[in-house]
């Protein structure tokens, strides 16, 4: 089957065009604003439930858990670490 050159024509304009439209949406997908809202609603899903809006307990209570750990362990550290040595009075 051999093709007129209007045909091949037509087909490389719809080929352009669908490259085009290909082309805008890649760079829609892969622009910093896009891909920080798609990241920050990827997240907000992982702790708000879609459907009624209320916090995942299940999910939040065991990271509030590991904060907390967390800065009660650097105080503590922070305690034992911050004290000065004592002098002995000895004298070298």
């Amino acid at each position: 089957m051999s093709r007129t050159p209007d045909q091949i024509e037509a087909e490389i304009e719809i080929a352009r065009a669908n490259l085009a439209v290909t082309l805008d949406e890649l760079v829609d997908r892969v622009k910093p604003a896009n891909v920080a809202r798609r990241t920050s609603e990827k997240v907000r899903a992982q702790f708000v439930d879609s459907e009624t809006g209320s916090p995942r307990m299940e999910r939040i209570a065991p990271i509030a858990g590991g904060v907390v750990g967390l800065v009660v362990l650097v105080v503590l550290v922070k305690r034992r670490g911050g004290k000065p040595a004592r002098k002995t009075g000895r004298k070298k």
